[in-house]
């Protein structure tokens, strides 16, 4: 009775993973261009060991992805992102299975390998704030010590160069 029990528990979870369920799931980034969230995309994913890229094609927008081992892991899946018109992306993943954890681990992956997204509300080009004014400032500052740096960089070589000469 026991393994009668067994076996149709397996023979169950097997025809609800060949039957049609499945787990999909949706994320967008609003703050992030496409390129970025398909470069981080595969690196998040390359990152998990249980999981393989083995293809990846930016013009389409797929990524595929399957488990490395057998039973545990997720079945050939793909990763399918998108762009919006507003330039930002969207990821979508399908797995078999009813409430499979594939799709939000994956998410998860590819989420925490973006860089953080700047929050707050879009500007309109034509109009300028005192907190632009200040980020052009921060920025010219940065470009300036820059150059100074290599500025520097290049007194120097100049100093060895002549050093060199004197011996």
């Amino acid at each position: 009775m026991k393994n009668n029990l067994i076996t149709f528990t397996l023979l169950g979870a097997a025809a609800l993973l060949m039957g049609g369920c499945q787990t999909t799931r949706t994320a967008s980034f609003p703050g992030h261009d496409y390129n970025t969230v398909f470069k981080n995309a595969v690196s998040g994913l390359c990152s998990e060991k249980k999981l393989l890229v083995y293809k990846a094609d930016k013009a389409r927008g797929v990524i595929w992805v399957q488990g490395r081992g057998i039973f545990a892991n997720p079945p050939e899946t793909p990763v399918i992102l998108s762009k919006a018109s507003d330039g930002s992306a969207s990821a979508r993943i399908t797995v078999p299975g009813m409430n499979n954890p594939w799709p939000d681990r994956m998410l998860e992956l590819i989420t925490g390998n973006l860089p953080a997204a700047k929050q707050g509300v879009s500007k309109s080009p034509g109009k300028r704030t005192l907190e632009d004014d200040s980020d052009l400032d921060l920025e010219k500052q940065k470009l300036e010590l820059e150059k100074q740096k290599l500025q520097l960089e290049k007194d120097k070589f100049e100093f060895e160069k002549q050093k060199q000469k004197g011996k």
